[in-house]
């Protein structure tokens, strides 16, 4: 049977990420520390493959990652 990827699947929080891809959810979190990978979250976010939301009030940031940078990373999923 083939498994056709549906639209949704390309997109992850960092935890369902770092169980696709077999790796600590501390090493995806890092990639988006902007005191570590400033340029590097600036330029995924303008090229649409991670997105991050923070409420007006909020302390803490959530992000959304998409397959695409997830395989620039740590390369194709296992």
């Amino acid at each position: 049977m083939v498994h056709l990827e549906m639209e949704i699947d390309k997109y992850m929080t960092p935890s369902e990420a770092a169980y696709r891809w077999g790796v600590n959810q501390e090493t995806v979190k890092n990639k988006l520390k902007p005191s570590l990978n400033k340029d590097e979250i600036e330029d995924f976010t303008k090229r649409g493959l991670i997105k991050s939301f923070m409420r007006p009030d909020g302390k803490r940031r959530e992000w959304i990652i998409t397959t695409d940078a997830m395989e620039i990373w740590f390369g194709k999923k296992r």
